[in-house]
């Protein structure tokens, strides 16, 4: 079964949603819209919820609905099917509540089992931001690259690769996106012989959440109708009555 989101965790260096803060910090419970355009393309709306380590995430997927109910602090991930009130439960490594919300390192899931070696090297500071420098490669590969990782955006403001390839993030300035202050950033993507790439981004630093970016090919992903306040926490349940399955929905199969 194959469900994809439109918007997601950061687990790794990729782009979308960030919910996270520095440890001892708090993130205000939301919900938002989603939507992602795409030339030629109808576009695709969604909604998120966010209340302390949970997310719930909502998507239309081969015209079906789909719910994604992620729950860290017990290890549960619940995909739920409105269309036949059924819905599967995913069990994954459980975080600590203390750290459900705070630092990650960029380090790819399961590093070690794929047989990557992932390094924090020291601390350097670029435009005046910490940042960890991180080594990331497969001792049997020549394949290697060196990571300026932002532990608070949980991004890397710089990625070299040792085939030349270099992707930069620089901050441009503040601006107000849906009513928010957002840092405005670009990020560029150079391979030597190529055209150099763009997309810009958006970055709440109260919610920690990309509220909007542009991506090359006209691609754009936005969040519209921020609500911050409290969730009902019934959302990031599975509701009475509902049938517990172990195949996934056919109709979600591609």
């Amino acid at each position: 079964m194959q469900i994809r989101p439109l918007i997601a965790l950061i687990v790794s260096i990729g782009l979308t949603a960030a919910p996270a803060l520095a440890q001892g910090t708090h993130i205000p419970s939301f919900s938002a819209t989603t939507v992602q355009t795409t030339p030629d393309q109808p576009d695709r709306a969604g909604k998120i919820t966010k209340s302390g380590p949970y997310m719930r995430l909502e998507f239309d997927q081969n015209g079906q609905q789909v719910i994604q109910i992620l729950r860290p602090t017990e290890g549960v991930t619940l995909v739920l099917f409105p269309q036949n009130h059924t819905y599967i439960q995913q069990t994954g490594p459980v975080q600590p509540e203390e750290f459900a919300d705070s630092y990650a390192p960029p380090c790819p899931t399961q590093a070690e089992e794929s047989g990557l070696q992932c390094t924090r090297m020291g601390i350097d500071v670029v435009n005046g931001i910490p940042v960890e420098r991180w080594h990331i490669g497969a001792a049997s590969e020549s394949s290697q690259m060196l990571i300026l990782w932002d532990p608070k955006r949980k991004r890397a403001l710089r990625q070299e690769m040792s085939d030349g390839t270099l992707v930069q993030m620089t901050f441009l300035e503040m601006q107000e996106i849906e009513g928010r202050e957002a840092e405005h950033w670009v990020t560029e993507f150079s391979r030597q012989g190529d055209a150099t790439l763009r997309n810009e981004w958006w970055f709440d630093p109260e919610l920690k959440l990309v509220l909007r970016e542009t991506l090359p090919g006209g691609i754009r992903r936005y969040l519209t109708n921020i609500v911050v306040g409290p969730v009902d926490p019934g959302q990031f349940e599975v509701p009475d009555g509902w049938l517990r399955v172990e195949t996934p929905n056919p109709i979600l199969q591609e």
